[in-house]
């Protein structure tokens, strides 16, 4: 394995780490007691626009911290135990694309809840325009699911066609 460069298992570790690491920051944030953070348990609690911040959180949790790490084990085992070569560019399109996706979604979803439930429980927004805001986030939001279904399911075909190293 020496020269092999760097396998696919350990960028998708990497990328739960990091994953990790922003799930850590963002559950500190929602706790911290003064602003714009205060805000954050009275929206989650308010439900509708809390409910999609809410999502986002749990949903990068789980696909940044869960999905990239089982993902890592995965790739271990056709690189590693199985000595088989995953096709570069497919993982690499794949990795992006997932990567891409995942943050996106997220970030999408928790501004659109952060805003919305800000303006419903903070301001003299109407259930109307608090809808409104959160319908403009629909398509996008859908859009970068797609994103990161592609790129999951390019890692996964590579990983399927992986080919056989040569010893």
């Amino acid at each position: 394995m020496a020269g092999a460069g760097l396998l696919w298992y350990t960028r998708f570790r990497s990328a739960a780490l990091v994953g990790l690491i922003v799930s850590l920051v963002w559950t500190v944030a929602i706790a911290l007691p003064f602003t714009p953070f205060s805000y954050l348990p009275p929206i989650i609690v308010g439900g509708g626009p809390g409910t999609w911040f809410l999502l986002s959180y749990l949903l990068y949790l789980s696909v940044s911290v869960g999905g990239y790490g089982a993902l890592s084990f995965f790739a271990y085992t056709v690189e590693v135990l199985e000595r088989r070569i995953l096709d570069q560019t497919t993982m690499a399109l794949g990795f992006v694309l997932l990567n891409v996706g995942v943050a996106a979604t997220c970030l999408l979803l928790a501004v659109a809840g952060g805003l919305s439930g800000y303006g419903l429980t903070s301001s003299t927004a109407t259930e109307t325009s608090v809808r409104s805001l959160l319908s403009s986030f629909v398509y996008p939001t859908a859009t970068t699911v797609v994103v990161s279904a592609a790129g999951a399911a390019l890692v996964a075909l590579a990983m399927a066609r992986a080919r056989v190293r040569a010893s």
